[in-house]
């Protein structure tokens, strides 16, 4: 029952030109004590390459502004080196990185949300006083009172985004899946998404 209403929530959001992003939930490994992370590899996997290093970038701004070191990929990754896995850990050590941050759109749907048409009224209800019929001037006077609103439909695309996060040596130590309204500004919604993620990893104790 509550899906209806953030639905209509969010739908006003993106009709307002603002990107809105949710988390829904998010996982901590409990036997995981390495304390703090103090250095993240940070991999956006998008098929963008102007995404990806919007994205990349921008984690590692939010990161650093924690105290954390953040290394974007893009910049060290040759290409083919994705393929070979000891190679590849090598290399994210060899950086300095703990651990490695993985995010990728997992999902999406298309919502629909319909506002009824509704009738306003001013100064009194729908039903005609006696002396409207005296005179046409008593209802000219008060038409303008009656305000009718029609019916409308929005379409909106939701995205389902699962972002891990591995220690090069102790393997998967966190995962949530969020989602986020598409609509906004590109940059905004970036900003958003990291500023939410950045939080639950800081809610779990892990920066």
């Amino acid at each position: 029952m509550l899906r209806p209403f953030l639905a209509l929530a969010t739908a006003a959001l993106l009709l307002g030109g603002c990107a809105a992003t949710s988390m829904q939930a998010s996982w901590t490994d409990p036997d995981y004590k390495a304390g703090k992370v103090k250095s993240i590899f940070v991999m956006g996997l998008a098929k963008d390459d102007f995404v990806r290093r919007l994205f990349e970038d921008e984690f590692s701004r939010q990161l650093a502004a924690r105290g954390v070191k953040g290394v974007s990929s893009y910049k060290h990754l040759e290409p083919g080196l994705q393929e070979d896995r000891t190679a590849l850990n090598a290399k994210v050590k060899s950086l300095g990185a703990e651990t490695v941050l993985l995010s990728k759109v997992v999902g999406s749907r298309t919502d629909t949300v319909v506002t009824p048409a509704r009738t306003t009224y001013s100064g009194g209800g729908p039903y005609y006083p006696s002396h409207y019929r005296d005179h046409w001037h008593d209802y000219y006077r008060r038409s303008y009172e009656t305000t009718y609103t029609p019916a409308t439909v929005t379409d909106f695309q939701v995205y389902t985004v699962e972002t891990n996060l591995y220690d090069t040596n102790a393997g998967m130590i966190w995962s949530a899946q969020s989602e986020t309204i598409a609509g906004g500004q590109l940059q905004a919604t970036i900003k958003e998404f990291i500023e939410l993620v950045i939080k639950d990893l800081a809610k779990q104790g892990l920066i």
